[in-house]
């Protein structure tokens, strides 16, 4: 059974007139009744009754109607979506993102993105920087946030922001109450800090701003991410250096204090396949810029 033949069935049952139906279908009277009637004979049963005025739905074909007018619909959507495909569009898109990004611009951009295409789903994957370039690279994503520079050259990799690093440290401390310090002022401090081979890039930028400063970088606890690194500055570890997206974490146990000295900051980067499709490039990158999660994180060049 096929399609046009069912279209021939659910429009001449609506019409119920052989000539203006083949007319609604641009095809001739014949050929609307031999589809017709070919499509009765795989179902077994007639679906209309004859009449000298025209034709009528028998109680078989009554009860089948509706259901055929859903396989049309169904087809239709399915057309459509055929056709979005080719456009470049999508239904679903496999996002990736670090846990920085994931708590700073991120879901001010997601929320931009989703109220421009209400029709799309995004389905979150967390990860670092090289994981979820790889993902990218090997189809199991369609595009990531990630903290640049790259390794790869077979991905598309632009900056989208750029955050500043702040200083954090138990409320308790004397320079707590600083409005702002310099990299001098934790010379003689204990710090805390991520791995370095968690994250190189922020482990090199603090440690070249710290240097600038006379300071040798010796971080005297390591954390395996920069929201545990907040943790571990609560329980009284020592002072941090973080980004100023992770401010949103409110602790009463805990202050952020601003860095002077032209303190390091953080890229984020949409990183993509060359063949993304140019519109959904542009759908995202207009997201992104579109958010304004606060004052200090800057849209990337």
């Amino acid at each position: 059974m096929e399609l046009k033949q069912w279209r021939c069935f659910v429009t001449l049952a609506e019409i119920g007139n052989i000539r203006r139906a083949a007319s609604l279908l641009a095809i001739s009277q014949p050929a609307l009744s031999v589809r017709v009637q070919r499509l009765e004979e795989a179902l077994g049963f007639a679906l209309f009754d004859r009449q000298a005025r025209g034709v009528r739905l028998t109680e078989q074909g009554a009860r089948l109607l509706p259901h055929a007018r859903r396989l049309l619909s169904r087809a239709a959507e399915t057309d459509e979506a055929a056709r979005a495909i080719g456009r470049g569009a999508f239904d679903r898109l496999e996002i990736g993102v670090t846990p920085i990004a994931a708590l700073s611009f991120f879901p001010d951009a997601m929320r931009a993105f989703s109220a421009a295409h209400p029709g799309v789903v995004l389905a979150l994957t967390e990860g670092l920087s090289d994981e979820l370039e790889e993902a990218v690279a090997h189809r199991r994503l369609d595009l990531a946030v990630v903290h640049p520079p790259s390794s790869r050259d077979d991905l598309v990799v632009r900056e989208v922001a750029r955050d500043r690093f702040m200083a954090v440290m138990p409320a308790g401390h004397p320079l707590a109450g600083a409005g702002r310090i310099a990299a001098a002022d934790l010379r003689q401090q204990t710090l805390v800090g991520v791995r370095r081979d968690i994250g190189p890039v922020v482990f090199d930028r603090i440690a070249a701003y710290l240097a600038r400063a006379g300071i040798t970088t010796q971080v005297n606890q390591c954390a395996s991410s920069s929201i545990s690194l907040v943790g571990l500055v609560a329980a009284g570890a020592g002072i941090g250096l973080v980004v100023e997206s992770l401010a949103c974490i409110a602790r009463p146990d805990i202050r952020f204090v601003a860095l002077s000295d032209d303190p390091p900051s953080l890229g984020y980067a949409m990183c993509h396949r060359p063949d993304l499709p140019a519109e959904l490039q542009g759908a995202f990158m207009q997201a992104f810029h579109a958010p304004k999660a606060g004052a200090d994180v800057r849209p990337g060049s």
